[in-house]
């Protein structure tokens, strides 16, 4: 009778299981963000899905009010992408536990076993502004595989979670390097 209560948004931050084994053979199985949202991220995709979802709602209401019209129809499709990629938003990001490390982009999620990585680069190279596909100059974490393929990871000094913030980039290297050390 006396179970806390959830929050009504708390699988975007689930708790850990308080009557989980605590032992030497305990394993992390949810997957950890390596840097957490920063202020650009959240208050952009705030912004964001707060509009997409006023977007979604009007064209929606216009194409069930209206006759079925083309111009109905193709408002509700590209709201209803635009609130996808905002939703989309939440999620993107450089993640790791003790099976490897995942990188979940726009269009997909790359799962790479930590067997598979041989090493962590940290490199100044063009990246993403904010995010964007405008470049700049900045210092870039890639991960290098086995068989010599090499992913960017979202840890760079212009992403939307760590721009301003050079701690929480230093942060986030030491935290994807630790994982790869202990694998």
């Amino acid at each position: 009778m006396n179970r806390p209560q959830r929050p009504i948004f708390g699988f975007l931050w689930p708790r850990p299981d308080p009557h989980a084994p605590l032992d030497a053979a305990a394993v992390q199985q949810r997957l950890v963000r390596v840097a957490p949202r920063g202020p650009v991220r959240i208050l952009t995709l705030i912004i964001a899905t707060l509009l997409s979802v006023f977007l979604t709602s009007a064209a929606v209401m216009t194409a069930l009010s209206a006759p079925m019209s083309g111009a109905a129809l193709l408002a509700s499709a590209v709201a209803a992408t635009a609130l996808y990629i905002s939703l989309r938003g939440w999620v993107l990001g450089t993640y790791v536990n003790d099976h490897g490390i995942v990188l979940d982009t726009l269009v997909r999620r790359v799962r790479i076993p930590w067997n598979e990585v041989s090493e962590v680069h940290r490199a100044r190279e063009p990246v993403p502004l904010l995010g964007m596909p405008l470049r700049t100059s900045g210092l870039r974490i890639s991960i290098e595989t086995t068989r010599g393929e090499r992913f960017g990871t979202h840890v760079y000094t212009s992403s939307p979670d760590l721009v301003g913030r050079p701690d929480a980039f230093d942060m986030a290297t030491d935290r994807l390097e630790n994982w790869f050390r202990r694998a």
